[in-house]
């Protein structure tokens, strides 16, 4: 990632596609002030923890709701697009996690990211998502978690809407492992960033050995030098 690239997006393939959104939209970004929140990390990291304390901040200290958008709400939209019957959801995202056409997965990667950009920047809103730091970059405020795969293997292991819950720790931890090796060399392939690089992101947080409550001030110490409080 270069000094190039923090004017927006951190992905190159969406520099282009981010041009246009610019142009054409000009006038409605510059009507959106909602505050834009992107909140990423594999899976097990606390995503949507943080992005509910994201969302309490704003509503207890702006009076602001903020919609709490995940990346996987886009792919119905990307379904139809692609001539998927609404119906067939079940069929389209078993399609996609069982593909083996690599170049129709990194579209519905890439697409799933359009949708999220765009939304962003004409809407605001708290967007969670492995991707979503990357892609929003330095048109909103962006936090990246990560933790253990010990500490994910256990959480998920304790989770009994968890396809693996109560699965063997090891097990577990050596599987969580592999797939976020093969999650990230295949994503830093397609969108040529690299998940070790994350200098400018607004806070990068270590989200284990924390209570809710400690891991409440850290993002509350970060929101409030972002987003002040207003005096009354």
């Amino acid at each position: 990632m270069d000094d190039a690239q923090i004017m927006g997006t951190f992905i190159p393939r969406l520099k282009e596609f981010e041009k246009i959104l610019l142009t054409q939209f000009s006038i409605d970004i510059e009507k959106n002030t909602n505050p834009i929140i992107a909140i990423g990390g594999f899976s097990g990291t606390g995503k949507d923890t943080v992005a509910i304390i994201v969302q309490q901040y704003f509503e207890n200290n702006h009076n602001l709701s903020l919609d709490l958008i995940h990346a996987g709400e886009f792919v119905r939209k990307i379904a139809v697009e692609s001539g998927w019957d609404e119906k067939n959801m079940d069929e389209f995202m078993a399609h996609i996690k069982n593909t083996q056409d690599d170049e129709f997965a990194e579209k519905v990667d890439l697409e799933i990211e359009k949708h999220q950009l765009k939304t962003a920047i004409l809407e605001g809103g708290i967007f969670v998502g492995r991707m979503a730091p990357f892609t929003i970059g330095a048109h909103g405020t962006t936090i990246w978690l990560e933790v253990a795969a010990q500490v994910i293997a256990e959480r998920i292991s304790s989770d009994p809407t968890r396809s693996e819950y109560r699965m063997n720790k090891d097990e577990l931890i050596k599987r969580i492992q592999s797939r976020d090796q093969t999650d990230g060399e295949r994503l830093e392939r397609i969108y040529k960033i690299s998940f070790r690089d994350k200098k400018y992101f607004d806070l990068t947080l270590r989200n284990e050995g924390f209570s809710i409550e400690d891991l409440e001030l850290k993002i509350i110490e970060l929101l409030s030098e972002k987003y002040p409080i207003k005096n009354e």
